[in-house]
């Protein structure tokens, strides 16, 4: 049995495994287990595998028929056997000392979860962006906090990202899956994650590097599983229900929901934008019209509530003649 359980979901990243184990098997905490899910790749990324489970035996490789990413991580967590368990995916990279500083600060603080600052290395612009917890620096680090001890719009600066946490396996192992056959599968993971963690504390280092925008990743397609964003957020409105905490956090998810929505019609491939476009104003989601004043809005906030309160006014042509015409000012 190990501290730290890492499950790496594993599908043709034959160009980016080496360097994902590389700074996995070079850990300089050393009680780790690296639960590898072979998720059917058809490139190389096996023989890689194989080849790095020779020379470091905490390597530990399940293969499977393709089923996503949150088919790979139920898997490894079905598989895990550490008090704690750490999310890296296969195209990503951690710090030397990552597991170290994290198993530390969940230990000192008795965490179910520790949340951390991370590196996002974007393909597209060859920029490098640490993302951190704004205005969160000394005010929750080492000082363990959890819903009800946290101010409620908390709920939407923190990353849902899988991969910027780590959690103590009972949080996770036998109560909750991630979402299959989806992605944003991290969205709907995150609120029941919140909803349920007791002591949950914030290390502002970087430890973690995200490759944004390679090629190859799912999110890079922008074509129709780009829907799968309403899907994520019914299930968020569902777990939260079912734990009590929709009245406290709905402020929060709703305007998360709608700067997500926005974000997807932008990004989205044209010829599936008029679609998503009429999904969304279908919904009839029920948005509060607190979100339509607020006035403490930042900027980016303030400009998506205006665009879906548009969306909900007009149609889909004028819609996004609006759009583009704001976006090229």
């Amino acid at each position: 049995m190990a501290d730290v359980s890492i499950i790496v979901p594993v599908y043709n990243v034959e160009s980016y495994l080496a360097m994902c184990l590389d700074s996995l098997t070079c850990q300089s905490f050393e009680d780790i287990e690296i639960i590898c899910i072979n998720d059917g790749s058809t490139d190389n990324s096996l023989e890689i595998l194989e080849h790095y489970q020779k020379f470091d035996r905490r390597i530990k490789i399940i293969n499977k028929e393709n089923g996503g990413l949150s088919s790979a991580r139920n898997a490894g967590i079905k598989a895990a056997n550490g008090d704690y368990i750490l999310f890296v995916d296969s195209d990503d990279w951690i710090s030397s000392n990552a597991v170290e500083r994290l198993y530390e600060n969940a230990q000192k603080n008795n965490s179910d979860l520790v949340i951390f600052d991370f590196c996002c290395c974007d393909y597209s612009t060859n920029r490098s962006i640490i993302t951190t917890i704004e205005n969160y620096h000394g005010k929750y680090e080492n000082k363990p906090f959890n819903k009800n001890t946290i101010e409620t719009r908390a709920y939407k600066y923190i990353p849902v990202s899988a991969w910027s946490k780590l959690y103590k396996t009972d949080l996770i192992k036998g109560k909750i899956e991630f979402y299959e056959d989806i992605i944003f599968e991290d969205v709907p993971f995150w609120a029941y994650i919140y909803s349920h963690a007791k002591r949950i504390t914030y290390l502002a280092e970087p430890l973690y590097f995200y490759r944004k925008n390679r090629e190859g990743s799912i999110m890079c397609t922008k074509g129709e599983k780009f829907f799968d964003i309403i899907k994520a957020y019914d299930r968020v409105e569902s777990i939260l229900k079912d734990s009590g905490d929709w009245d406290k956090c709905k402020p929060a998810v709703q305007l998360l929901m709608v700067m997500d929505f926005i974000l997807r019609l932008y990004s989205i491939a044209p010829e599936f934008r008029e679609e998503l476009f009429n999904r969304i104003k279908s919904l009839n989601k029920n948005i509060d019209e607190f979100l339509f004043e607020e006035s403490s809005f930042a900027q980016i906030e303030r400009a998506s509530v205006e665009k879906f309160k548009l969306l909900n006014s007009v149609d889909y042509k004028t819609f996004n003649k609006i759009l583009f015409e704001v976006k090229n000012d």
